[in-house]
């Protein structure tokens, strides 16, 4: 029988109950070939045991924060409370007396503050969520924050961005401690991507289309999401927009930070994901999604997301029995 490994998680009035709730969701999903659960959760509150999430949701906590803690992981959840003033020197005070008895540490989005504000992880990389990155870079200039990748490693403290990103790194660590199997079994329970990479981008294609272009340029990318097997050129689009070859590249890496063909190719390469999930043949996915061969798209999924396509299709095929 496998080890059962004890995954305890901080709780806090102001809470984001998804953080909490997404991994230890993952982890009790994980189980042995005997359905057995290879963790048990714990979850410890900071000031009450009871705590209302952001939500409104209350949470109930096993206990109180323990004087003499320890835990295989050690998670901290993000949201609008960890930056309350008592929280934040509760939590912090409390990570720095008893950080070195957990073996790896989690935070996620938010929780990052926790972290930082211990002073544990200066001169590590984090991760949260893009829309907080800039203000925690401020506060904490010591920590080298990670606006754009979904979930980090370094060394034993491990951080997500937001939300939902905790669960990938929830099928990372338990990839880590049982093997893939039981990741992608825990990903079929949940009925999510099979193991994103902890640096793709927080940002799918089509949500960088509506909050970063603008006018023109919005009405040439949307046809571009719907159009991805056409000519997508710099001159043919340029064209679309009424501009000059010239005048539209500067617009566009003005808007998106990435040239025109670098960006369309992750667009390809994210549709290409959706027609996978759907069981559609390699060949027939490079074709919809505008590649020159299914070879090409092989080379260009595996690099992008570290999966062959054909593993990425074969997690998803929940209903065929395929392992």
């Amino acid at each position: 029988m496998s080890k059962v490994l004890k995954v305890a998680c901080l709780v806090f009035d102001g809470v984001n109950a998804t953080d909490v709730a997404a991994p230890l969701e993952a982890f009790a999903a994980a189980r042995d070939e005997r359905g057995r659960p290879l963790y048990t959760p714990a979850i410890w509150s900071v000031r009450q045991r009871t705590v209302r999430a952001e939500s409104g949701l209350q949470l109930s906590a096993d206990r109180m924060l323990p004087t003499r803690a320890g835990a295989d992981l050690l998670i901290v959840p993000g949201g609008a409370g960890i930056r309350e003033p008592q929280n934040l020197a509760g939590l912090s005070a409390w990570l720095l007396a008893h950080h070195r008895r957990f073996p790896r540490i989690a935070s996620i989005c938010t929780g990052a503050y926790a972290l930082a504000e211990a002073g544990i992880v200066n001169g590590n990389s984090i991760a949260t969520h893009w829309r907080h990155a800039s203000a925690l870079q401020k506060r904490y200039p010591r920590v080298r924050v990670d606006a754009d990748a979904l979930f980090l490693k370094d060394g034993r403290f491990y951080s997500s961005g937001g939300v939902t990103a905790g669960i990938d790194l929830a099928l990372e660590l338990i990839e880590n401690d049982f093997g893939p199997r039981t990741a992608m079994d825990v990903a079929r329970e949940l009925v999510v991507f099979l193991r994103r990479t902890g640096t793709q981008n927080q940002f799918s294609a089509p949500l960088q289309v509506q909050t970063a272009a603008s006018g023109r340029l919005r009405d040439v990318c949307a046809w571009a999401a719907a159009n991805l097997d056409d000519d997508l050129s710099v001159e043919s689009l340029a064209k679309r927009a009424g501009l000059s070859a010239r005048q539209f590249s500067r617009c566009f890496l003005e808007a998106f930070g990435a040239p025109p063909a670098t960006y369309f190719k992750a667009m390809r390469l994210d549709a290409s994901r959706t027609l996978l999930e759907q069981g559609a043949s390699i060949a027939s996915v490079a074709t919809a999604s505008g590649f020159l061969s299914a070879d090409v798209f092989r080379r260009a999924f595996e690099r992008q997301y570290g999966v062959a396509p054909s593993d990425y299709r074969r997690g998803f095929m929940i209903k065929r029995g395929v392992r």
